[in-house]
């Protein structure tokens, strides 16, 4: 398996109501982790890191936060070993 964790800090609670959307219940390679009012984990699983590589909605989502200085956003990839 192949793992994407995306770390956050967000600049506001109420941008949990755009983090909330990725909880899709038919999804289950997404964990979404309230840590704090402010503050969260988003762990993606997939089979391999080209499948990882074609599903990057929510990275893309979480960069733009961070782009606009709504949050601090850290992203680590790695093989389940």
């Amino acid at each position: 398996m192949y793992h994407r964790i995306i770390n956050f800090t967000l600049l506001a609670p109420s941008l949990w109501t755009m983090i909330n959307q990725f909880n899709v219940k038919d999804n289950k390679n997404i964990t979404i982790i309230k840590i704090a009012d402010n503050k969260g984990v988003i762990i993606e699983s997939y089979e391999n890191s080209s499948l990882a590589g074609k599903q990057t909605a929510i990275l893309v989502a979480m960069q733009s936060l961070k782009a606009q200085a709504m949050a601090k956003v850290l992203v680590e990839e790695g093989l389940e070993i």
